[in-house]
């Protein structure tokens, strides 16, 4: 009777192996690969070179519905975004650039990082 317990007790282990293997092998292995990426860098006026103060920053990562996470720049240009993404594979993210006072074109780009810190140097065109 203790064989056919023990047995039993090795098909039940066996059948759940099988199933956890072919879940993995059809859904993958859970990532938890986020990591924070910082887009940061200074604009500036692109004729004169002078750094631009209160300039808007929006930026949102292709690969999710987030919404946008806005940032402005300081009295030295200088702006810092906190995103997050995928450490393996990198991420994409719309930046949206505006002048609240509407003196400078409007930027809109994407951004492709592989690393966690993307240093950008975005220079603005006048509409004068």
């Amino acid at each position: 009777m203790k064989i056919y317990k023990w047995l039993r007790g090795l098909m039940k282990a066996s059948a759940l192996t099988t199933v956890m293997f072919i879940m993995q092998a059809c859904y993958g292995v859970p990532s938890t690969d986020r990591c924070e990426f910082v887009l940061s860098g200074y604009v500036t006026d692109k004729v004169t070179g002078q750094p631009l103060e209160g300039i808007k920053l929006s930026s949102r990562n292709l690969d999710t519905n987030y919404d946008y996470i806005t940032a402005e720049t300081d009295s030295n240009g200088y702006f810092e975004i906190l995103q997050w993404g995928n450490c393996r594979y990198g991420a994409s993210f719309i930046l949206k650039v505006n002048d609240a006072d509407g003196n400078f074109m409007p930027l809109d780009t994407t951004v492709f990082s592989d690393s966690d810190l993307s240093a950008l140097d975005i220079k603005l065109e006048s509409n004068q």
